[in-house]
Formats: C-alpha cells, structure tokens, sequence
C-alpha cells in the first residue's frame, strides 16, 4: 500500500538528511523507523502508567503479600478463567 502523506519542510529536511547521511536507503525506510520507534515510545508511557497505578497502590500500603497461598489462588483463578474461554488480560499474558 502506497499513500502519499504531507509533512512540515523542516521534517521532510531532517529525513533527507538521514538518508543522505547513510543511516536510512529511503525517506520511506526512515518514516517507518519513526513510526516503529512512536509505537515503542506509546507502549512505555502506557507501561510507566500502570507501574504507577501499582506504586501508587503500594504507597496507601493497599497490597497483598506474595506467597505461596496467593500464588496457589492466582493460579486457580487463572485456570478457571482459561476453562471458561475468558479473554486473556495483556497486562498480566504476553
């Protein structure tokens, strides 16, 4: 898929410049490196938020010890949802 996207002179400068400095074979190439690295950037800052949710959780002491009866119930629970065909949380599966 070809589309043609308009962008600022000064980030059309920035590209060439890339590319003429041997870093990127095409303008396209160095674009989709951008885009790949925006991507990789959203994904930190929306995990840096849900560290803070936990850090933050930890700092009202709102925590649950980790040992091996909450790891026997997570595995439960986490079984039971499986059997039943629920949706895997991202946050928790990879």
């Amino acid at each position: 898929m070809s589309e043609t996207v308009e962008i600022p002179e000064d980030v059309a400068a920035v590209v060439q410049q890339k590319v003429e400095q041997g870093l990127y074979p095409d303008a396209g190439a160095a674009i989709a490196e951008a885009i790949r690295l925006l991507d990789e950037h959203d994904e930190l800052v929306a995990l840096r938020a849900r560290i803070q949710v936990g850090l933050d959780q930890a700092a009202r002491g709102d925590v649950v010890p980790f040992n091996e009866e909450t790891r026997q119930r997570i595995i439960r629970k986490g079984r039971a949802k499986y059997e039943r065909g629920d949706a895997l949380n991202p946050d928790v599966c990879p």
